[in-house]
């Protein structure tokens, strides 16, 4: 699996230091580092594109030095274009400052804390926040997940319940199923959960599917709050890579559509 790593040039000592971490790993992850790319006579952009074309899992570093870098906001935006997951490892004092494709909104679960007056305590931070990401990598995505979802009624009255039918082949640390419901014609939004797979929706609580699973589950919900009209549901499984802190990734999705009459 090639991680393709983001950042700025001040934070060079940051990339080296998760570079060394990936190659002494063992895990089969590799990773790409475009500045090290030496092709002359070809430009960087192109150097840029073609590595994000050839790589897994995008990886941006945002710090104070890389959040409005023109580089790391571009290769991000191309990452996002091409389809490949981001996952970034976040200054955490950033998080209510992110806007674009990885904003605030998001569940950013690879944080680490700087810290001017101790250099040791930010890079045991930042270390750890690598360490986890990989050691997620490393057990999540050596495996293709199997994902199959439906939806029934697809026209239903309002207040009548729908169910979603769900399968899933694959590995998380602590999955849930989840629907995202969003109404084509307003802003009007609602989650509708499976209840078995995760028990409260507290942000930092994981799911209840764990390791190797092999799982099929059914959940019903009312639509007694919803307006009528077309609704598109998202149907997702996700996954909690740090227990106990806040931070979910959509592992796969299946998007239907449901008709509220």
């Amino acid at each position: 699996m090639k991680l393709f790593i983001s950042y700025s040039d001040k934070d060079s000592k940051k990339m080296t230091s998760f570079e060394k971490a990936i190659q002494d790993s063992s895990l089969g992850l590799k990773p790409i580092i475009v500045a090290k790319d030496i092709k002359p006579g070809i430009p960087l952009s192109e150097k840029v594109k073609n590595a994000i074309n050839d790589c897994d899992i995008l990886i941006p570093i945002i710090t104070k030095n890389s959040i409005t870098n023109q580089w790391v906001n571009q290769e991000i935006g191309f990452a996002y274009a091409m389809d490949r997951k981001i996952f970034p490892l976040v200054d955490k004092s950033l998080l209510k400052e992110l806007k674009g494709f990885i904003h605030s909104n998001l569940d950013i679960p690879f944080c680490f804390d700087s810290n001017v007056e101790s250099k040791h305590k930010e890079s045991y931070s930042y270390r750890k926040s690598y360490m986890d990401l990989l050691d997620y990598l490393s057990t999540i995505y050596q495996t293709i997940p199997i994902f199959n979802a439906s939806i029934s009624p697809i026209r239903v009255v309002k207040g009548n319940d729908y169910t979603t039918h769900v399968k899933f082949k694959g590995i998380v640390k602590n999955g849930f199923f989840d629907n995202f419901v969003r109404h084509q014609d307003s802003d009007w939004k609602t989650w509708n959960w499976d209840k078995k797979s995760i028990l409260n929706t507290k942000p930092t609580t994981g799911g209840e599917l764990h390791g190797e699973v092999n799982v099929e589950s059914e959940y019903t919900w009312s639509t007694i709050d919803w307006p009528k009209g077309k609704h598109t549901i998202y149907v997702r499984i996700y996954d909690h890579p740090v227990e106990n802190e806040k931070g979910r990734y959509v592992v796969a999705e299946e998007i239907k559509e449901i008709e509220i009459i």
